[in-house]
């Protein structure tokens, strides 16, 4: 399966910035975390660490997190390691593109992790239902975009109607990110899927919380068929629910995808770091 990519995450790049050392935005305290009398052995632990605790411990904002880090890349490591760069990740927000997604995080075997690593998923935002059922046009609309390893250009990817995968007649992908689509869930996530399909689909007017749903045993193609199935109405800006799936932190896969070059900073609402960076 070629490196998929979505627009959720291609979305994210453009929060990166630069910045240098002698940036009139680089705060006084970011100096003093960056000592000129730190010796050698300490600059090749804080290469060796991998992770900027400092960030949150410091309370710094994620630019100045990004700032820290950059100089940091740029200054402490050699070969292929200057290479990492650091990018910033907003909270989620319903103004972002590919809100109507539900992210489902994968274990390297293609089941759900979740995001506490026992197969919980949840969504993000209150769902805005217009009371009117999701079309096979709705369905097609999945946040996906085939990446060429060569060329680097983009290829749209149409998604496959709930109403074809269920009577398998539609190949096209469900769900869109990264994923082994011939993955299957485990017997006890298959019985899930079956009887979570016996249940009516809710098509209802007014706001309403959606999930969490239980996907463990699932791949997480079973459990992204399980949430579309039940939320079947479109919401106020006329999209339907779909689903982003991607390995998690940590996994093997995850860093096959050579995503381990790149450092993520969460950001807080209030523009601060939600938690230690990691490579990765």
């Amino acid at each position: 399966m070629k490196f998929l990519l979505s627009l959720f995450t291609a979305a994210i790049l453009p929060f990166m910035v630069s910045a240098r050392i002698g940036d009139e935005r680089y705060s006084e305290r970011l100096k003093a975390l960056l000592r000129d009398d730190m010796t050698h052995h300490e600059r090749m632990m804080v290469i060796k660490k991998f992770t900027w605790p400092e960030c949150v411990t410091e309370h710094l904002t994620s630019i100045e997190c990004k700032e820290l880090i950059d100089y940091e890349i740029l200054t402490l490591n050699t070969g292929v390691d200057v290479t990492m760069r650091s990018v910033i990740i907003p909270k989620r927000a319903e103004d972002q593109m590919w809100y109507n997604s539900v992210v489902i995080p994968l274990e390297d075997n293609d089941l759900v992790a979740g995001r506490d690593n026992n197969g919980i998923i949840y969504y993000d935002f209150v769902w805005h239902s217009t009371g009117f059922p999701a079309t096979e046009e709705h369905d097609a609309y999945i946040p996906m975009v085939e990446v060429d390893p060569e060329t680097l250009q983009t290829v749209h990817v149409s998604g496959a109607s709930l109403e074809g995968v269920l009577a398998g007649t539609d190949s096209r992908p469900i769900a869109g990110g990264n994923y082994d689509p011939s993955a299957q869930s485990t017997i006890v996530g298959q019985e899930k899927l079956a009887k979570a399909l016996e249940a009516e689909s809710v098509v209802e007017e007014g706001d309403r919380t959606l999930g969490p749903w239980d996907c463990s045993g699932m791949t997480g193609i079973d459990c992204c068929l399980m949430i579309k199935h039940e939320v079947r109405d479109i919401d106020h800006q006329n999209n339907a629910i779909q689903c982003y799936l991607d390995y998690k932190p940590g996994t093997l896969k995850y860093y096959e995808q050579q995503y381990a070059s790149r450092v993520r900073i969460f950001e807080t609402h209030d523009g601060h770091v939600a938690e230690t960076p990691v490579v990765g």
